[in-house]
């Protein structure tokens, strides 16, 4: 569960790093506005000050200079000087409707909030009250007081407000993360049982539960398949186990009468050949009835190993004896190379199975070079392995039994269309045996095959 546990690590550090990005965003946000509205503030409270000294006062009335009608031009809606009795005693664009004296609970107001909608400040200068108004929603204004212990807590207030923020987010993950890994959890469980053709059914809720569905329903189409083909595959071992022994009694009656058959003096030469062949095929078949039932067994993994300690060297004498003990054709030799070395060596297996596979291999030179060959067989020490070789100066193994044996199964290969495949049986026994005993089998050219042993 390794990776499980780098999936919700990388979970956990993506959403921190998505929330300290977020609180700096915030942060760098609070502080542009902050420093927007500060500037608001100090450009309006500039801008009065500014205007109220371009005042002088001539003769106690009021008198603003040319730059100081420039700023009031650049953005204000009217101004008016208010004496000490409330009184205008100058104004600039001045409404009619507050050219008038205004009470002292009047100026409190309006020194706080609007006048008339607008928003105003006002600055004492030294002929009276400047009163300078902006045009309608153009500004916000509220007046705000504070305590100077709320003000000097409220750095520490926002302080510990953003780091209960930042835990509870962490937590808020870490929860989250925990539910997020224990849902992948039981999907990677599930996963790891499919690989081992296991039979699963995963909670379908949560954030996976779309996920869980598809595999829950992956494992039942699976097991439907797997069922379909175990009755298949019993069938075909059934059938073939049948046939075997039905076939088996008539020709050891067909061996047996030719054999009597033989022995007969009334008959001719011909007759005498026409009964050996007779023998001979009928051994054959026997032969192959007992390939397909020893190459299915192995197919399905029901024939068991009889493991035992042999010597490969005198395996491989006892195989070549028992050519020439059978009446080997004088167009057939034999060369035999067993490196000293190897004399001394022994190999954990099955010594008649084994036998079986060398037997076919060698047999199928000389079945299929009926002008005769020369059949060498070498065994030599190579690692941790012992090397066979067993090659023929013949006309070689084709092509297309080499790919057949060596290539996936395609899906043509049970149907009617499917190219001619020739006939194999003999090597696929080999292959099926050298693999059960986990070693190495290869076509080295269609006139050498290898066989490594593990020692």
């Amino acid at each position: 569960m390794k990776s499980l546990s780098k999936i919700l690590i990388r979970y956990l550090a993506t959403a921190v790093l998505i929330v300290l990005s977020v609180l700096f965003f915030n942060i760098l946000l609070y502080i542009f506005l902050t420093f927007q509205l500060l500037h608001s503030n100090s450009f309006i409270e500039r801008n009065t000050r500014e205007i109220a000294a371009e005042f002088i006062s001539e003769g106690n009335v009021p008198v603003l200079s040319e730059k100081g009608l420039s700023y009031l031009e650049s953005g204000y809606a009217w101004a008016m000087v208010l004496d000490d009795g409330g009184a205008v005693v100058w104004q600039w664009r001045l409404p009619e409707n507050l050219n008038h004296t205004y009470t002292v609970s009047e100026v409190s107001a309006f020194s706080k909030w609007y006048l008339d909608d607008y928003p105003v400040t006002t600055r004492i200068i030294d002929c009276g009250l400047l009163v300078t108004a902006h045009p309608r929603d153009t500004m916000w204004k509220y007046n705000v007081s504070e305590s100077l212990a709320f003000l000097d807590n409220l750095p520490g207030a926002l302080t510990a407000g953003l780091i209960g923020n930042l835990l509870f987010v962490v937590v808020l993950c870490l929860v989250l993360g925990l539910l997020f890994y224990r849902s992948l959890r039981s999907i990677a469980v599930g996963i790891e049982r499919l690989s081992r053709q296991e039979a699963i059914r995963i909670p379908e809720k949560g954030m996976t539960a779309l996920l869980a569905h598809q595999l829950n329903q992956t494992s039942k189409i699976l097991e439907q398949q797997k069922a379909h083909l175990k009755k298949r595959d019993d069938a075909r071992t059934t059938w073939i186990s049948g046939v075997s022994h039905d076939i088996r009694t008539p020709l050891s009656l067909i061996v047996g009468y030719a054999d009597a058959l033989k022995s007969d003096p009334a008959l001719g030469e011909e007759q005498r050949q026409q009964i050996q062949m007779i023998e001979d095929q009928s051994i054959q078949i026997k032969r192959l009835i007992e390939d397909l039932n020893l190459t299915s067994k192995l197919e399905y993994e029901m024939q068991p190993l009889r493991l035992s300690s042999f010597s490969p060297a005198g395996l491989l004498r006892e195989i070549v004896s028992s050519f020439y003990n059978q009446g080997l054709p004088e167009r057939y030799s034999f060369d035999l190379y067993i490196d000293p070395a190897v004399e001394k060596c022994q190999l954990q297996g099955d010594r008649q199975l084994l036998q079986r596979a060398f037997h076919n291999l060698i047999h199928n030179s000389i079945r299929h070079n009926p002008q005769g060959c020369a059949v060498t067989v070498s065994a030599w020490p190579e690692a941790d392995w012992i090397c066979f070789r067993i090659a023929d100066d013949g006309c070689g193994i084709p092509d297309e039994v080499i790919q057949a044996l060596t290539q996936e199964p395609s899906p043509e290969a049970d149907s009617e269309h499917a190219p001619n495949v020739p006939h194999i049986m003999g090597l696929r026994i080999v292959c099926q045996i050298v693999k059960a005993h986990g070693w190495i089998l290869q076509f080295s050219d269609a006139h050498t095959i290898h066989i490594w042993a593990g020692s």
